[in-house]
């Protein structure tokens, strides 16, 4: 086993029964030592301690450094996050261009809160053309993973007419899904949508959701 797996496989051992003080602090170190000798894994975790200030002094432009390192070797989970940190302007300029392209390679791996955003950009048309149909085929597949935000954005889209027409059944559908995966905000949706919807249209949706 080399040092950098090493580490790592010591420091998720610490992180695992540690709920902070001396644990975490020798996790953070081994983290910090298993990324500078090219773990791709542990260069991402050691990048979100910096992140967020876990156990180190928070500084985003070094997670900003260890995201990088680690999407190089086409990490999902890293290059999510360092898409992240480049649509914010975190640690560093904001590039939406480069960010876009970042989520879509790991939306193509299964990354989940890839396939969220780059669904989003996709719908609004930053970082790159606007592509309703790509965007909705990603929300659709996140959705089919059990992501109740893509479930949730599919309602919007279709309530909305970003699908084409409005179709109030098919945003309840969405916002049903949404609501099973165990988003909050989706039983408000199914709320407004009820009120403005015709009885034709709500024996439609529920004829539809008991299949």
């Amino acid at each position: 086993m080399d040092k950098g797996h090493f580490n790592y496989e010591r420091a998720q051992t610490l992180l695992d029964g540690s709920e902070g003080g001396e644990s975490l602090l020798k996790a953070v170190e081994a983290l910090r030592k298993a990324a500078n000798d090219g773990h791709a894994a542990a260069a991402n975790t050691f990048g979100t301690m910096l992140h967020h200030g876990r156990g180190v002094h928070q500084d985003l432009a070094a997670a900003r450094a260890y995201y990088h390192q680690a999407a190089e070797t086409g990490l999902p989970a890293a290059r999510f996050n360092l898409g992240f940190m480049l649509v914010r302007g975190l640690g560093g300029e904001k590039d939406e261009v480069r960010a876009r392209t970042l989520f879509l390679l790991a939306a193509e791996d299964g990354e989940l809160d890839a396939i969220t955003h780059v669904g989003a950009m996709m719908m609004t048309g930053a970082g790159g053309p606007q592509d309703f149909d790509s965007a909705l085929g990603w929300w659709a597949r996140g959705a089919d993973l059990g992501d109740s935000r893509c479930a949730f954005n599919l309602g919007i889209a279709h309530a909305g007419g970003h699908a084409g027409d409005v179709n109030f059944v098919a945003a309840w559908h969405w916002f049903k899904q949404a609501e099973r995966f165990g988003n909050e905000g989706a039983a408000v949706e199914l709320a407004r949508l009820e009120i403005v919807m015709s009885e034709e249209e709500q024996a439609a949706a529920i004829a539809c959701n008991s299949r």
